[in-house]
């Protein structure tokens, strides 16, 4: 019998009370458990029947160990595989909890529709923020299943990771139909004077509940420190020169033009981070080492320098995670990213967990980010970092959480002077800003609508504008 902490049950009474809400946990407060005990109250009550639950593809199986754990005595199954077949699962299964990924409820919105309408489901949606763009296949699938579920819960620990429009799609599942936040564009445009939604908190504290580690938890302390890289000069001639041509191009171009380029804007600058991680991604016949290679050798070795240490190492790129593989292979590393087989991943986690000889873990954090305890590591290093405020925050949070009793320290490796210092700024402004809606003030500068002059001051001091 698992002993509940004080905001896990306040959160079984907000979703069973409530029948709507948001589960806003941080990472690591155990979300998963609250969904699972706040079905099993209501089965008990005989208000419902089964539990549909819609997920990244990467939690599937996280969500079988984590029932198979919580509540062994429930039937589970899993619909996925070919088209015919999951549909056949859908139709036939007689399981309590049936597990499905945001692909699969996207493909099959008939055949989810029917299971829904068969019986009393609980409805869960994990990492819902994945619902938030409006217009997106897997948005519009979510608010198809809404209405026809009593209790709709929601649960993620990242619900806003770019602005107050995240939360829209998310409070139209919540509430389909009641429009308690108006217009899609009439919220934007009051978003647009009110950067922090305050005219919407009424309707947010009512449907969100959101608890942080601060709040519950007496965890060991959380240290960063941001390593910044020279490059060597062979891969600073490629940064500038890929630099000053877009500062050419964006200088050259129309206004019509300009406006088509923004919009695709981050792509431009990825490339740019991309030459200040590893050009072998954009130059694969490059055979030099970049800078942070050289910089992540001397880091691994101090860490590891104490015998028992463990360190993971996160990394937006699959080539680059692979040739980490390969340059810490004698420290035994493992690594989870998109090439990993989504059945060999909870096993790599606890290998890392458990065997003393695997010191490493290298981690895409799309791949990683969640569903993962690694807590074995008490040091985290950043050799790469994206846009995605998710990602990042979700990341850190697989090594602080419960059942950790060290200091964290998360060490991020800059190059210096590149677009990198501008996507640190960008992801500490979005998490005041979300620590801002949710109750945990700062301005999210979106890319898009920089303009001409603001994009070509961003790519010369690598600060974003005010």
């Amino acid at each position: 019998m698992i002993e509940l902490m004080a905001h896990q049950r306040e959160g079984i009474d907000f979703l069973t009370e409530g029948k709507s809400g948001l589960l806003a946990f941080e990472q690591g407060l155990g979300k998963t458990l609250v969904a699972i005990d706040a079905f099993r109250r209501l089965q008990a009550a005989h208000q419902v029947d089964r539990m549909l639950v819609i997920c990244p593809n990467s939690l599937k199986r996280n969500w079988v160990a984590e029932l198979g754990k919580f509540a062994p005595d429930t039937s589970v199954e899993i619909a996925e595989g070919s088209p015919r077949t999951r549909r056949a699962v859908l139709v036939r299964s007689k399981a309590t909890v049936l597990i499905i990924s945001y692909e699969t409820a996207r493909a099959e919105i008939t055949a989810v529709l029917a299971f829904l309408q068969r019986q009393r489901t609980a409805l869960v949606l994990d990492e819902s923020h994945a619902t938030k763009n409006w217009k997106s296949l897997t948005s519009t699938a979510a608010r198809h299943f809404a209405p026809h579920s009593e209790y709709r819960w929601l649960l993620s620990g990242t619900p806003v990771t770019n602005s107050p429009v995240d939360l829209y799609t998310q409070v139209e599942i919540l509430a389909p139909g009641q429009h308690l936040l108006g217009s899609l564009e009439s919220f934007k445009e009051m978003v647009e004077h009110d950067e922090d939604a305050h005219f919407a908190k009424n309707v947010f504290d009512r449907l969100i509940f959101r608890r942080t580690k601060e709040d519950c938890l007496d965890l060991p302390e959380k240290t960063f420190v941001d390593i910044r890289v020279d490059l060597p000069s062979w891969q600073r001639a490629l940064y500038d020169e890929m630099r000053d041509k877009m500062i050419c191009d964006i200088q050259a171009m129309s206004g019509e033009q300009y406006r088509a380029f923004a919009s695709t804007a981050l792509v431009q600058l990825t490339r740019l981070s991309q030459l200040a991680s590893n050009p072998a991604l954009l130059f694969p016949k490059l055979e030099a080492v970049p800078g942070k290679f050289e910089a992540l050798d001397g880091v691994v070795s101090d860490i590891l320098s104490v015998p028992g240490r463990k360190v993971i190492i996160w990394s937006n790129y699959v080539r680059s995670i692979e040739s980490l593989l390969k340059r810490f292979g004698r420290w035994g590393a493992v690594a989870i990213y998109g090439g990993t087989p989504a059945d060999d991943r909870q096993d790599i986690a606890r290998l890392f967990q458990t065997n003393d000889d695997v010191r490493v873990l290298i981690g895409n954090p799309s791949a990683a980010g969640t569903g993962f305890t690694l807590t074995a590591a008490t040091y985290t290093v950043y050799e790469s970092l994206s846009w995605r405020y998710d990602h990042y925050a979700q990341s850190q949070d697989r090594n602080h959480r419960i059942g950790q009793h060290e200091r964290v320290t998360y060490l991020r490796l800059l190059a210096a002077d590149t677009i990198e210092e501008a996507i640190v700024n960008a992801l500490e402004r979005k998490s005041a800003m979300a620590r801002s809606l949710l109750g945990d003030k700062a301005v999210v500068a979106t890319i898009s609508r920089l303009s001409k002059e603001e994009m070509c001051d961003l790519l010369t001091t690598n600060h974003l504008p005010n």
